[in-house]
């Protein structure tokens, strides 16, 4: 085992040296043989803004085969806040989780997995949150890239909250912080060996025991990363047994922990839903090979059966899941897989109504409706307003398919994501009630406006390249989250070219376009598309007046400029009976209209011109450069 820091030679007393009363944070990574996966770990966590003597980073490698040990050393060495121990390999995250706790001195710490990475203010803002407000846990938001996350958690701040006041139990992974003292005084630790679920088994005794936690919503702090090898820790196939056998030590917890009641039947209610429910239902049943299959169900209903009894446990479920809880209990083996086949092929259909520009941003109008594989509802209504489940399976109890009042309401949400690294954003959008229809057949549509910049998030600029446009649907009732590809069923007024928009300070050029597809994506920065090709089919005849100058001639053009940014420069150049001119021009804005026009003189004017548009902008360090190819069109 090599020695954590101080570093051999080096006292806690020397000038400089940190003492448990500075440090704040205590970052413990659990490693084992990430090779290269590790390295934007490492960076993020050199790269923090809390200041190095008020946080270290512990890494502990759990017997790691590959380079791994040598490289961790290597930081350690350089790094007077980076330590690094070594353990013989435990097989699972617990033991060296566990090793970190003992070895750390912060007031808080905080777990990373080797494969993620955290913000560069992560851990300066989240402790100044956690400090002001006592919290036993601190919770920041934590951004997917291929891994599912917790999304209704995060809509909003919460300075003091509990399992009662917030959505905790949405958050279940260990990438949060945990006051050290708080851990010691109740004798939280991770369970240990080759084991499921260890991390619940922790997050949900320290949201039991805790008397604050606090959720930082407004700044993204982790990103938690599928590595595209797969290799990432619990993704293996779950062996039915083992797994409910460890989840049955997270329930003896809880039920140590709380009386029979509201607050036991929401922290069962999560486990029910996603770790039981959700593997008897749609893909995941549909897709077990039979003998699979029958072991998880035999496994879930036994567990079903012996300790999820409280009706309260899913009287707040949705129809999608009151209605596998009735089949489930009732043995009905068969029904349960017609209704997972039902449900896989459930899909979102998505119409774009309209896209435009509106003072910088794009803005989008879809309806959605969630339709079988045959192209029914799969929500209809019952005449009224009340959304209901087309269930395919009968003999079910009534109030399993309607939308319980106390369920959460639809939402949908609109993803832009980078098509080369998958970097992805939600957006807020604003999801409006569905029309009431008189044919309680039709099914139920909602209407979802969105509008965004697709220059900037959170204050930061996006990185150049292609964006490609999801949308969302999750909460919706009756099944899984819905995700589809935004633009290939669109309204008739939408098979014309998009306007490109100049948006920001710097400007910078954002280029909606229809994919061969027919699927909507911007470009941003000229990646593939550029401005000329652009506005080339939306040209149209320029205008000219005579004025003491000579011909005034205006080339109205379909380009969007957002407040803010700086005005388009561009080039008139006019071929004629007298040979080449290229005139003095200017972009103009004409503040009433939104119309962007390039302006410029000719000696005269007659049809034998033909006239060439060419555009420049200025970039950041006020060097000129080509935004596009020559445009060239003849009046």
């Amino acid at each position: 085992m090599m020695a954590r820091w101080p570093k051999p030679g080096r006292r806690r007393e020397e000038s400089g040296a940190k003492t448990p009363d500075t440090v704040k944070v205590s970052v413990v990574v659990a490693v084992y043989n990430p090779g290269k996966y590790i390295e934007p770990c490492i960076a993020s966590l050199l790269d923090q803004s809390l200041p190095a003597d008020e946080y270290e980073v512990i890494f502990v490698d759990d017997g790691s085969t590959d380079a791994t040990p040598a490289r961790l050393d290597e930081v350690a060495a350089q790094h007077e806040n980076v330590s690094t121990i070594h353990i013989r390999n435990s097989g699972w995250p617990g033991k060296p989780r566990n090793v970190g706790i003992e070895a750390a001195v912060g007031q808080y710490v905080y777990f990373v997995d080797h494969d993620d990475s955290l913000a560069d203010e992560a851990l300066e803002r989240m402790y100044d949150m956690a400090h002001r407000n006592g919290a036993d846990v601190i919770i920041g938001k934590i951004v997917g890239h291929g891994r599912r996350v917790p999304r209704t958690l995060f809509r909003q701040n919460y300075e003091r909250c509990t399992l009662q006041t917030a959505p905790l139990m949405e958050s279940m992974t260990p990438h949060k912080g945990f006051r050290r003292a708080f851990l010691d005084a109740h004798g939280i630790r991770f369970p240990e060996g080759r084991r499921r679920l260890e991390d619940h088994v922790f997050v949900v005794e320290a949201y039991l025991r805790a008397e604050v936690v606090s959720v930082l919503a407004d700044y993204t702090c982790y990103h938690h990363i599928a590595r595209p090898d797969a290799g990432n820790a619990g993704f293996e196939h779950i062996v039915p047994l083992g797994y409910f056998g460890n989840l049955r030590e997270g329930i003896d917890i809880v039920e140590r922990l709380t009386e029979p009641g509201p607050l036991r039947d929401l922290v069962l209610r999560r486990w029910y839903s996603v770790e039981m429910l959700n593997r008897v239902g749609a893909k995941a049943f549909a897709g077990y090979s039979p003998a699979y299959r029958r072991g998880m169900y035999d496994e879930i209903r036994a567990l079903a059966l012996e300790r999820f009894t409280s009706p309260g446990i899913w009287a707040e479920l949705g129809p999608q899941y009151r209605v596998r809880s009735a089949l489930l209990r009732a043995d009905r083996f068969d029904d349960l897989l017609t209704l997972a086949k039902f449900e896989a092929g459930l899909v979102l259909s998505c119409r774009l109504e309209s896209v435009d520009w509106a003072t910088g941003s794009l803005t989008l109008d879809l309806g959605l409706m969630v339709q079988a594989a045959d192209g029914t509802p799969a929500m209809v209504t019952d005449g009224a307003s009340t959304p209901r489940f087309n269930s395919p399976v009968g003999d079910v109890p009534d109030d399993t398919l309607t939308v319980a009042d106390m369920v959460e309401q639809p939402r949908a949400e609109v993803l832009f994501r980078h098509r080369d690294t998958k970097e992805q954003y939600v957006l807020p959008t604003d999801l409006q009630s569905p029309t009431e229809s008189d044919r309680p057949d039709l099914g139920v549509e909602y209407r979802a406006l969105c509008a965004f910049d697709p220059t900037s998030r959170e204050g930061s600029a996006l990185r150049t390249g292609v964006w490609d446009i999801f949308v969302r649907l999750t909460e919706w009732g009756a099944g899984p989250s819905l995700t589809r590809r935004v633009g290939v069923n669109r309204a008739p007024t939408l098979q014309r070219p998009l306007r490109p928009a100049i948006l920001g300070t710097p400007s910078r050029l954002a280029i909606p376009y229809w994919t061969d597809q027919g699927n909507l994506s911007v470009d941003l920065d000229q990646k593939t598309r550029f401005l000329a090709e652009a506005v080339r089919d939306s040209l149209v005849r320029p205008a000219v007046s005579k004025d003491a100058d000579g011909f005034l001639v205006s080339v109205p053009l379909a380009v969007h400029v957002g407040p803010g940014a700086a005005p388009m420069a561009a080039r008139l150049h006019a071929v004629g009976p007298g040979g080449d001119v290229e005139v003095c021009v200017r972009a103009a804005i004409d503040d009433l209209a939104g119309q962007t026009s390039v302006h410029g003189h000719l000696p005269d004017f007659t049809p034998d011109w033909e006239l060439t548009v060419s555009f420049t902008a200025e970039r950041e360090d006020a060097e000129m450069t080509s935004l596009g190819s020559t445009l060239r069109r003849g009046w």
